[in-house]
C-alpha cells in the first residue's frame, strides 16, 4: 500500500473530494438524458442512440474492474491525474464525434477513466481518523449521489438549450477544475514501486475467500442494491400510464427527490463511526421492505409513491456509507481492491435485478416488481446475523 505522508489532510480536501466525484461520476449518466438529441443530431434511431448509454455503463464498470485496483500499488496523485486527463480527453472528442459510432467509443473510454470517485473514497477513508472515517466516507458519498441526480437533470435542460455537444464541453470543463482542484490538495506520498500489475488483479478473488467482511458487504448491499434499481427501471412506466399520465420530462423529476438521502448521509456517517455500522446496516434493509411496501401502495396513491422514493434513496445511501466504512475498516491494506470487488458485486446485482424487473413487469406489472424488491430485502436482512457474530468476535 503506498504511503501517506502527511495523514493530516486540509480542510477542504474532503470538500474538494466531494465536488471531485459528483463531477466525475456525472459524465457515466450524461447519456441518459440526450438520446432524442443524439437520434436528431446524428440521423439515427433512438433505439441505436441507447447504445451510448451501454458503453458508457460497460466503460465505467470496467474501469473499475481493470483501474481501480491501481489505487493499492500507485501513488493516487499521478494515477488521478491520468486518469483526469483521458476522461477530459475523451469527453472533448465525445462532444466532437462525427456520428454515432465515434461518440459511443469516446463514451466508454471517458467513462472507463472517470472511476476517479471509487479512488477517492478509499483514499478519503485513508486519509481521515479512524474516529471520522465513516463521516469522511459519507461526505464523499454525498457528492457521488449528487453528481448521479443532477447529471440527468443539468444534462437534459443544457442539451435542450444548447444542444448535446454542448453537454459533453461543460463536462469536460468541470472535470478538468475539480479534479485539478482535488489533485493539488492532495497530500504527498512516499515513492513506492507497488505490485505488479497483473499480480493486483490476480489477487481479488483470494481478497473475497479471505475477508469475510467483504463478503457480507457484495451480499448485503448487492441485494438492497439490486432492490433499488428493480424499482428504478420500471418505475417510469407506472408514473406514465393510469391514474398518474406524466410526460417522461415529469416523471424523470421523481429523480431530484434522491437528493433527501444526501441530507440524513453525514448523520448516517457520524453513527457508524460512534456505534459501528451493524445499525445502519440493519436500518437500510429495514427501509428497502418499508420501501416496498410504499411502492405498491403507490400505484394508485401518490404520497405513498413520494415516501418509497425516499425511504429506498435513503436505504440505498446508508447501506453504501455503513458497508464502505466497515470494508475499509477491516481491509486497511487493501481498500482500493476490496472497493473494486465491492462496486463489481453492486453492479452485476443491479444490471441482473434490472433485468428481471423488466421482464417480472411485463408478466405480472408493478405488484410483482415491489415483490421483488421486498424479497431482496429480506435477503438483505438476512445478512445482518452474520455480520453482528462476526464483528462482536473482534475480528479486524
Amino acid at each position: 500500500m503506498v504511503a501517506v505522508r502527511a495523514p493530516a489532510a486540509r480542510p477542504a480536501l474532503f470538500t474538494a473530494m466531494a465536488v471531485c466525484s459528483g463531477a466525475t461520476v456525472a459524465n457515466v449518466y450524461l447519456a441518459q438524458p440526450l438520446l432524442d438529441l443524439f437520434a436528431r443530431g446524428l440521423g439515427v434511431s433512438p433505439a441505436a442512440a441507447g447504445t451510448v448509454v451501454t458503453c458508457a455503463q460497460f466503460g465505467y464498470a470496467g474501469g473499475i474492474l481493470f483501474l481501480v485496483p491501481l489505487g493499492d500499488a500507485r501513488r493516487r496523485r499521478p494515477l488521478l491525474a491520468a486518469l483526469l486527463a483521458v476522461t477530459v480527453l475523451m469527453l472533448l472528442a465525445a462532444a466532437a464525434a462525427p456520428g454515432l459510432g465515434v461518440l459511443a467509443a469516446a463514451t466508454a473510454v471517458a467513462c472507463g477513466a472517470t472511476v476517479v470517485p471509487q479512488v477517492l473514497i478509499p483514499l478519503a477513508a485513508e486519509l481521515a481518523p479512524p474516529e471520522r472515517r465513516a463521516g469522511a466516507v459519507a461526505g464523499v458519498q454525498i457528492g457521488l449521489m449528487t453528481g448521479i441526480i443532477g447529471s440527468r437533470v443539468v444534462g437534459g435542460v443544457v442539451g435542450e438549450a444548447l444542444g448535446w455537444r454542448s453537454v459533453y464541453v461543460l463536462a469536460a470543463v468541470l472535470t478538468a477544475l475539480a479534479g485539478s482542484v482535488t489533485v493539488w490538495l492532495l497530500p504527498a506520498e512516499t515513492e513506492h514501486r507497488g505490485a505488479a500489475y497483473g499480480r493486483l488483479l490476480a489477487s481479488l478473488p483470494g481478497l473475497v475467500r479471505r475477508e469475510p467482511a467483504l463478503r457480507h458487504a457484495c451480499l448485503l448491499h448487492g441485494a438492497l442494491f439490486g432492490a433499488y434499481t428493480a424499482t428504478w427501471t420500471t418505475l417510469v412506466l407506472v408514473l406514465t400510464h393510469d391514474p398518474y399520465g406524466y410526460s417522461t420530462a415529469e416523471a424523470g423529476l421523481f429523480g431530484l427527490l434522491g437528493l433527501s438521502g444526501t441530507v440524513a448521509a453525514p448523520w448516517a456517517g457520524r453513527f457508524v463511526d460512534r456505534r459501528g455500522p451493524v445499525p445502519i446496516m440493519a436500518a437500510s434493509a429495514v427501509l428497502t421492505l418499508a420501501a416496498a411496501g410504499a411502492y405498491a401502495a403507490g400505484r394508485a396513491v401518490l404520497a405513498c409513491m413520494v415516501a418509497a422514493v425516499l425511504l429506498g434513496n435513503l436505504a440505498v445511501q446508508w447501506s453504501q456509507i455503513a458497508n464502505q466504512a466497515r470494508i475499509f475498516a477491516h481491509i486497511p491494506d487493501a481498500r482500493s481492491r476490496a472497493n473494486t470487488v465491492y462496486m463489481v458485486a453492486a453492479f452485476l446485482s443491479g444490471a441482473v435485478s434490472a433485468a428481471l424487473a423488466s421482464a417480472v413487469y411485463g408478466s405480472y406489472g408493478w405488484g410483482g416488481v415491489c415483490t421483488v424488491q421486498a424479497l431482496l430485502a429480506l435477503a438483505g436482512l438476512a445478512v445482518v446475523p452474520a455480520v453482528r457474530r462476526h464483528d462482536s468476535k473482534g475480528i479486524s
